[in-house]
């Protein structure tokens, strides 16, 4: 069974920070150093990091600055990914991130840029509609819209166009 830790999140919510929206005013509050971790039977799955979060309390997504997410299979971390602003859903846990979009493998140091990227966390799953460029050590390959899993094992990149270098595999 997932577990999803959310301390930071449920103390903020409690501690009373934020006053109810009245009079249409929204309510937010804003976490510095924010950290979600996500785990499966206590082995860490992926820990999304972001310098801050504006909680938004009545639509339940946190606006992210600088976030961070790190993947792990077997305890051990597999990928990486960053940009410069994000968004979670405190509901679904999935993620958006936009804004110089980096995602390494740390394995074979393959390298995924994009403008923006979504992580579902029920399918597990990268998916974007904008323009990428994937680059191995091998060659490159660009593309548009693409769905992968975080340590790009499985990749599936829509009109794409492959440069492969000389004497490459």
């Amino acid at each position: 069974m997932r577990r999803i830790s959310l301390a930071v999140v449920f103390l903020a919510l409690a501690s009373g920070c934020s006053q109810r929206a009245q009079d249409g005013i929204t309510s937010s509050q804003t976490l510095e150093d924010f950290t979600l971790d996500q785990t499966s039977r206590g082995t860490p799955k992926w820990q999304l990091h972001a310098e801050s979060a504006i909680l938004h309390e009545e639509t339940q997504v946190s606006g992210l600055t600088r976030p961070t997410m790190q993947f792990y299979e077997n305890g051990k971390a597999v990928s990486r990914v960053r940009s410069q602003a994000g968004q979670v859903r405190l509901e679904t846990h999935d993620v958006h991130l936009s804004s110089s979009v980096v995602l390494e493998v740390l394995e074979d140091h393959t390298v995924l840029y994009t403008d923006t990227l979504d992580y579902s966390s029920k399918r597990q799953r990268f998916t974007t509609q904008a323009d990428v460029l994937i680059v191995k050590p091998e060659g490159q390959t660009r593309g548009q819209g693409m769905e992968a899993k975080p340590d790009l094992s499985e990749i599936r990149i829509f009109r794409q166009k492959s440069v492969i270098k000389e004497g490459g595999a």
